[in-house]
């Protein structure tokens, strides 16, 4: 199995949690039963290993792309950015993926980990890119 070393992979656990950890697979270890991913050395027991797929792109490195400044917006990314948009009644784009969820609204609140929009939904900030819907000139 190390044709995987070097490949950007999701590792799933199959628990009851259905833990995913992503990144590059840099060392498999028969020997002692574990796998190591990238960034951050995360060692994982092969006995915890429930299936292991390759991926194009990393979670963090399209959130990265994201970030970048385009004609429609920016996607947020700060506490701060979440209450300059509640504050203002920004317009905002919401995105799961590649798959647009609303195209305008606005967010009437926020925690850490959720948010909420006008329309009483509650999303994961996680799961979910907001883009402020804001022209640049």
């Amino acid at each position: 199995m190390k044709h995987w070393v070097g490949k950007k992979v999701v590792v799933d656990n199959g628990g009851p949690y259905q833990t995913k950890r992503y990144g590059t697979l840099i060392r498999w270890n028969d020997k002692e039963q574990y796998v190591v991913l990238s960034p951050g050395g995360i060692r994982i027991g092969m006995k915890d290993i429930m299936s292991i797929r390759e991926i194009d792109i990393l979670p963090q490195e399209s959130r990265q792309a994201a970030g970048r400044p385009n004609p429609i917006g920016y996607v947020m990314r700060t506490m701060r950015q979440f209450e300059h948009a509640i504050l203002f009644r920004s317009a905002i784009m919401v995105w799961q993926g590649s798959t647009l969820l609303a195209a305008r609204t606005h967010i009437v609140k926020h925690n850490d980990q959720t948010v909420t929009l006008e329309d009483g939904t509650v999303l994961d900030k996680r799961e979910h890119r907001f883009v402020v819907r804001s022209f640049r000139g």
